[in-house]
């Protein structure tokens, strides 16, 4: 027998997929879609392949039912309706279309796991109403009012102002990455199902804002604008939708006053106050969870809001102090927030399930039972400097995330510690 004919001829196997310039460059891994590979995708870089290398197509979101572009109301293409594709495209080059499910797709932490509880339901959010909510919405006037008495301005050093700047400059940037948000909106509000459109808007409008191209600052500008407007005048009907409304609106607040458009600001004092409108309706709600007052554990839903909350309604409040500090204008304690929890551990608002959660906010209460620390504790008062008082503070600052560092680093500059 020929022993050549009891040989396996062996076959020659499929061209090997070559990764793009970008990811052979950069050393990493690449997913070798076309046109253009998810990590060239979410940087918003050109994505090019050498000639020959395997063909794994990109699945278009458009071709997707499930994917909700941008609130047609915003009228992307209506100013552009004269214009070609090719100067569309330039005038709006990021890469990161906005659709609710792209943007999911970034942030989600779960994309490997399927047998984790990662599930919510924000139908029904067991909060308090904020008894004194009306004093939220009109803060506003007390820059402009006599000072009640014994109502004396709060001492703010002007490097506490620029340390609070470089913080919430940096917020907008957060939605230019992946994986990456500012530290009031929770992770699981973008892994809901049916994420709110506001706030796939924002991402696309921030990134439009902050990656446009020069000439396009008209069209810029007063489609942000044209967004804050519908957001302040648009009722929520539920807890959810009015935190998103509230978390947006202050991040288009923010990236407009620290990253102005050819010194056209759209910060003034009617969108301060309608900030402050929406700040009072989500007060109207609570900041609370019933469960939080009895010490024991709400649902995750519940908190998630409730807490998002507070970081959102702390971010204003900075955000105001600087806003009033550049104008002249004075600013006093805020009293109305006084029973207001401070940020939680960084352990329990990074929890990315269920369980993890549930087990987290288990130790939470134990090591909360004298209840948990609330932001007039890093207030000025006669027991600053106490040794009762220095360890509960302490206690929060070893187990809380850089939000609360923020926060308790900004008190302890104006308050003491």
């Amino acid at each position: 027998m020929n022993p050549i004919s009891t040989m396996k001829i062996r076959k020659p196997g499929p061209p090997r997929k070559k990764a793009c310039q970008f990811c052979t460059d950069s050393k990493v891994r690449c997913s070798l879609e076309k046109p253009t590979c998810s990590r060239c995708w979410t940087r918003g870089t050109q994505c090019r392949y050498p000639a020959g290398s395997g063909d794994v197509r990109r699945s278009s979101p458009v071709a997707s039912s499930e994917r909700n572009s941008p609130d047609e109301s915003l009228g992307f293409e209506s100013p552009l309706a004269n214009s070609s594709n090719t100067s569309t495209a330039t005038a709006f080059p990021s890469h990161v279309s906005g659709h609710v499910s792209d943007i999911r797709h970034m942030y989600s932490q779960h994309e490997s796991t399927q047998t984790v509880d990662t599930d919510l339901t924000f139908d029904h959010i067991d909060l308090v109403p904020m008894v004194d909510a009306e004093k939220i919405r009109d803060r506003w006037l007390q820059s402009y009012l006599l000072a009640a008495p014994g109502q004396v301005p709060k001492l703010f050093n002007p490097f506490t102002v620029q340390f609070v700047t470089c913080v919430l400059r940096s917020y907008p940037n957060h939605l230019l990455e992946e994986k990456s948000l500012p530290p009031f909106i929770h992770p699981m509000q973008l892994s809901n199902k049916a994420m709110p459109r506001t706030i796939a808007n924002c991402f696309s409008l921030v990134r439009m804002w902050m990656n446009r191209v020069t000439g396009s600052e008209a069209i810029v500008l007063s489609t942000v604008r044209q967004e804050m407007e519908r957001l302040s005048q648009e009722i929520a009907t539920n807890d959810f939708d009015t935190l998103c409304c509230f978390q947006v609106y202050l991040i288009y607040l923010i990236t407009a006053y620290f990253s102005p458009i050819d010194n056209v600001s759209l910060v003034d004092d009617m969108n301060m106050i309608n900030l402050q409108n929406l700040a009072f309706r989500a007060a109207e709600a609570g900041f609370t969870c019933k469960a939080e007052l009895s010490r024991t554990r709400p649902t995750w839903e519940s908190w998630i809001i409730a807490s998002s909350k507070r970081r959102t309604l702390f971010t204003m409040y900075l955000f105001t102090n600087v806003y009033n500090s550049d104008n002249g204008l004075p600013n006093f304690l805020s009293d109305e927030l006084r029973d207001i929890l401070v940020p939680e551990s960084k352990a329990l608002w990074e929890a990315s399930d269920r369980d993890s959660w549930t087990k987290e906010y288990n130790r939470h209460l134990s090591r909360w039972e004298d209840g948990m620390l609330r932001i007039s504790e890093l207030w000025g008062s006669s027991e600053t400097g106490s040794e009762a008082k220095r360890k509960r503070i302490g206690r929060w600052v070893q187990s809380t995330d850089e939000f609360g560092m923020m926060l308790f680093a900004v008190c302890a500059h104006i308050h003491g510690c």
